[in-house]
């Protein structure tokens, strides 16, 4: 009986000593283990991060387009900039052509006014002594008139002497002088001669709108004196609104006159305006480097402002590139991609369980994309030009021409592995 306890206690050192051996020496070994299986599944996952897959439901919502990297043939253009101007004939300075005090003011700025409205009356007791002074003139001059007559009657006879006829003569013009200037003293005032004449008098002068416009400054009040030749108004007609844009130097050679030009003025929006290059300057502007261009606008825009900031594109030409439409193109950290479409997404060796699996949850089978990075130029009518893409792509490949932001965006919500 002894015997037999004896080699039962052998029989359990034995077999605890051999359970040992299938297992690791240290909880350090065991930890190591985890560590590189957890290395492994990382690795995994980073050579996927770029993939993204659709089943076929999600595949129909996204409504993809298709397309592969062509070469386009792409207007060549410079960058410009500058700002809305007007020519100096549609700019004009309402003033005070005498010292007067401001009986009424009319408008304020950003009124429009057709030509020959009064914009301001001005009063002042010099009108009435100017008009007085061209009453007197016409009166003394039928008197001299008359002198003139006889006395170059009596010079014909001899009558008199010729010193009498020359005097006579002196009066006679000098006076014919003196109206025509108050004529036009009174013409300038905004008075009417022939008015004056019949004996009308004013006190008052009105100041009128030289052309149709809209008034862009003022500087008048009821009851403030107005200099004379102070400006009171300032009236812009809008109507031939142009571009005055900065070319640089080295970009000059490719201007000429005729080129279509393209802009935006940022301020009123991202609508694209069409125009032409009118005239290119002869000066050169060696502090910003520039020259300037004048272009003319294409029809008439209401919401265009004297002075208003323009990003514009010059284009002088023609060229090939290598583009896709700006919807291929998706950005993600300062760097650009495109999606092409790769494979299925379960391949016909990874079926059988696996698809059993999907179809009794009721999947699909759906398509897998993988994202590339470009390098992205200039862009131009709705396409982007493709200077450099970081890997390989055959000419077969299908490039997703639109609904990549989708794909973008299911890949965010995957991140790390693939979305199913």
């Amino acid at each position: 009986m002894i015997l037999t306890i004896k080699n039962t206690f052998v029989f359990i050192v034995i077999a605890l000593s051999l359970s040992r051996c299938g297992q690791p020496d240290s909880p350090a070994e065991g930890e190591q283990g985890h560590q590189e299986e957890a290395s492994a599944g990382v690795h995994e996952e980073g050579e996927n991060e770029d993939v993204v897959e659709l089943s076929d439901v999600q595949l129909a919502n996204a409504a993809l387009q298709y397309g592969s990297l062509d070469t386009l043939n792409v207007s060549d253009f410079i960058k410009a900039n500058g700002s809305l101007d007007l020519p100096p004939q549609n700019i004009a300075a309402v003033s005070a052509p005498m010292d007067g005090l401001v009986k009424k003011a009319n408008y304020l700025v950003g009124d429009y006014v057709e030509k020959g409205t009064v914009l301001a009356v001005l009063e002042h007791m010099d009108y009435v002594k100017l008009q007085e002074d061209y009453l007197n003139v016409i009166s003394n001059l039928d008197y001299l008139a008359s002198e003139y007559e006889r006395q170059r009657q009596l010079d014909s006879a001899e009558v008199n002497s010729r010193k009498q006829f020359q005097a006579a003569t002196a009066a006679y013009k000098s006076a014919q002088a003196r109206k025509k200037a108050l004529e036009k003293q009174l013409i300038f005032m905004g008075l009417s001669p022939k008015s004056v004449a019949q004996g009308n008098i004013s006190s008052t002068i009105s100041l009128r709108a030289p052309f149709s416009g809209h008034i862009t400054a003022l500087n008048v009040h009821n009851g403030a004196f107005a200099q004379s030749e102070q400006e009171l108004y300032e009236l812009v007609n809008t109507d031939h609104m142009h571009l005055e844009l900065n070319v640089f130097e080295q970009d000059l050679r490719k201007v000429k006159v005729g080129q279509p030009i393209r802009f935006t003025v940022p301020s009123t929006g991202q609508e694209s305006y069409q125009g032409e290059v009118y005239l290119v300057a002869k000066s050169f502007d060696p502090e910003n480097k520039t020259v300037k261009v004048h272009g003319h606008i294409r029809g008439e825009h209401d919401n265009f402002i004297r002075g208003l900031y323009v990003a514009a594109q010059i284009y002088t030409g023609d060229q090939q590139v290598q583009a896709l439409p700006e919807e291929a193109i998706v950005e993600d950290e300062g760097k650009s991609y495109i999606f092409i479409r790769t494979q299925e997404a379960h391949a016909e060796e990874k079926q059988g369980e696996a698809t059993e699996a999907h179809e009794e949850h009721g999947e699909t089978h759906g398509t897998s994309f993988r994202r590339i990075e470009v390098v992205t130029g200039e862009k131009d009518q709705g396409f982007v030009q493709i200077e450099k893409v970081a890997a390989d792509l055959a000419s077969t490949a299908e490039i997703v021409t639109k609904g990549a932001y989708y794909l973008f965006s299911e890949m965010k919500k995957g991140e790390g592995g693939h979305h199913h």
